[in-house]
């Protein structure tokens, strides 16, 4: 019987410590949660990890743990912490790897939670409007609150793409976009603002690269008062998330130059490591595109100066090859630098355009260099492209973004 007794205890510890483990390394789905009233502030973390940042590098995981361990601190402040998780699979294949669907989590101060596990369909991807609707009024309906906050995680190339529509061609490598990218798809910046239009959130938050440029925040000035972001490539750690829940969640207003500065100072403090950082207060961002114009309208010609504006990357060989349509081209240059140029003869715009951009740019701060090794003297906060001749609308559609349609295009030297 002793013996028995001892067998039925041995394997009763040994299936309790499977399950253990598999809880921790997989949140294990739970009944639908009972209904609570709303909270002061709900912040949903869009994780699109189904690519090498999940299935090579493993930071999925380990920003959750960075979460979980700002969690356990008692860092929410009585906010909701939710993580749509697009998880890891294999890449170089179409569907998602069997029973390994996206899953909707919480984050507690006690561990994480399942909410929600979709479908694991091939054919939908987290990268489609439609996919992250859905996710949008989830966190709506698990956990309502006065304001909701939003962080974008994964890879992103800013405004840069090859067109608005996504079109499969059998045989052919499918082309960047702007964020993503789960398994082979990219979602353009157009597709990411029909996404968010009419949502509302106190702060969005882009832990990816290249989405603090002006033409990002137009296209997306609407949903929020703030952007946090980096006009340049991230490292590939990205925010430290156990430094900055309790600036998401922070009482009355998030605090937003507190997020920005704990990414910065956690990056300036350590030898080797670049960051570049700004916060955007979008409810400038019209003015500032008004007082542009009027610098535009005065442009006959392409001044010689354009080509030493500076720059702030050259990531775009890594992500589109070296088939571009103006090889000197990169993504990102400091805007202020871009309109010194442009306002050399009217010293009078320069200062009316400064006015606007200093109202724009809530906070700024920069290390020396950035990812890419590029040197950098000044550093306005906002980055922006250069058009520099007729035909660089065309690079990597930027035609398609509005800062382009409503503020570039008026300039009579590209009509």
């Amino acid at each position: 019987m002793l013996d028995k007794l001892l067998n039925f205890f041995i394997i009763a510890m040994s299936v309790m410590a499977l399950s253990s483990c598999g809880e921790k390394d997989e949140p294990q789905p739970k009944p639908d949660p009972e209904p609570q009233g709303p909270v002061e502030r709900t912040v949903l973390v869009y994780m699109v990890a189904d690519n090498n940042l999940g299935t090579q590098n493993g930071l999925n995981r380990a920003d959750l743990k960075e979460m979980q361990t700002g969690a356990a601190e008692g860092q929410l402040n009585g906010g909701r912490l939710l993580v749509y998780h697009n998880r890891p699979g294999t890449v170089s294949s179409s569907p998602t790897t069997p029973n390994n669907p996206p899953l909707l989590l919480e984050v507690t101060a006690t561990g994480i939670d399942t909410l929600k596990t979709y479908p694991d369909d091939p054919t939908i991807y987290s990268v489609e409007v439609d996919r992250m609707r859905e996710v949008l009024a989830d966190m709506k309906a698990y956990a309502p609150a006065d304001d909701y906050g939003l962080v974008f995680w994964g890879h992103a190339t800013g405004w840069m793409t090859h067109g608005e529509d996504d079109i499969a061609i059998p045989g052919v490598a499918p082309k960047k976009r702007s964020y993503g990218y789960d398994r082979t798809k990219w979602m353009t910046l157009g597709s990411m603002a029909e996404a968010l239009r009419d949502e509302k959130f106190s702060f969005v938050y882009f832990d990816v690269c290249l989405m603090g440029t002006v033409e990002v925040a137009y296209e997306l000035r609407h949903i929020t008062p703030y952007i946090i972001a980096s006009p340049t490539e991230l490292e590939g750690e990205g925010m430290p998330y156990h430094l900055n829940l309790g600036a998401f969640f922070a009482s009355g207003e998030p605090d937003v130059v507190g997020m920005a500065t704990n990414t910065f100072e956690y990056y300036n403090a350590r030898s080797g490591y670049s960051c570049q950082m700004v916060v955007i207060d979008t409810s400038a961002l019209d003015n500032l595109a008004d007082v542009s114009r009027e610098v535009f309208a005065t442009q006959t010609d392409f001044p010689a100066r354009l080509w030493f504006v500076q720059e702030l990357s050259k990531t775009h060989r890594r992500f589109f090859g070296g088939n571009d349509s103006c090889t000197d081209c990169h993504p990102v240059y400091d805007m202020e630098s871009y309109f010194d140029v442009l306002t050399s003869s009217r010293p009078d715009l320069m200062v009316k355009w400064q006015s606007a951009l200093d109202a724009t740019v809530k906070y700024k701060a920069t290390t020396a260099r950035d990812f890419t090794g590029i040197s950098i003297g000044h550093y306005c906060g906002l980055g922006s492209y250069v058009v520099r001749l007729a035909d660089h609308g065309d690079y990597h559609g930027y035609i398609y973004t509005s800062w382009w349609k409503d503020v570039v295009s008026t300039a009579p030297v590209v009509n």
